[in-house]
């Protein structure tokens, strides 16, 4: 009968408190102001930006649910306000699961430079170079040879550096006090 109890309570969804639906706005906020710091641009095929560091940290806090629900309404909110090109859903969701990835590996675990490569290495390569890749393709029909190994290079120097940013974040003193009390 108990493992029924824990099974019933894993499926129900968590009762979110006015604080944390709170520190949720809070960190949307936090991403929008992230999203609009100028980011290495080549052409529409490759960005070098901030933006991860955000959704890692909502991955932390939220946990993947809401890191999924997080990432999508700042997805939303940040392009229209941007005001710039135009609404392709694809690149949402991306947004969307990047949190998801990010809450999956990193929520309530013990955080090491390995937690965290695996995390990026995830985001690295079944979002940037796989379902953006794909978004990319889709929206400039453009043929893969054309824009895949500007990703790539991008993509592999992104890699160590986003690791290495975001394991210094989360094992600096200040940041680990802070997600041990804002954790969900």
């Amino acid at each position: 009968m108990n493992k029924k109890v824990d099974v019933e309570q894993n499926i129900r969804p968590r009762k979110v408190t006015t604080s944390q639906l709170t520190l949720m706005a809070v960190m949307i906020a936090a991403r929008i102001v992230l999203s609009f710091i100028p980011s290495l641009n080549f052409g529409n095929l490759a960005e070098i930006g901030l933006g991860f560091v955000g959704t890692a940290f909502s991955g932390i806090l939220f946990g993947p649910l809401f890191a999924l629900l997080v990432s999508t309404v700042t997805d939303l909110i940040t392009f229209f306000i941007s005001g710039s090109g135009f609404f392709f859903p694809g690149f949402t969701l991306s947004a969307a699961l990047g949190g998801w990835i990010y809450g999956w590996v990193l929520w309530r675990k013990p955080i090491s430079w390995k937690r965290v490569f695996v995390a990026v290495l995830l985001v690295t390569l079944i979002i940037n170079l796989g379902l953006n890749s794909v978004w990319i393709r889709m929206m400039y029909g453009r043929a893969w040879a054309a824009f895949m190994p500007m990703r790539i290079v991008k993509n592999l120097i992104s890699l160590p550096i986003n690791t290495i940013i975001l394991t210094f974040l989360f094992k600096s003193p200040t940041i680990e006090k802070l997600i041990k009390k804002y954790q969900f």
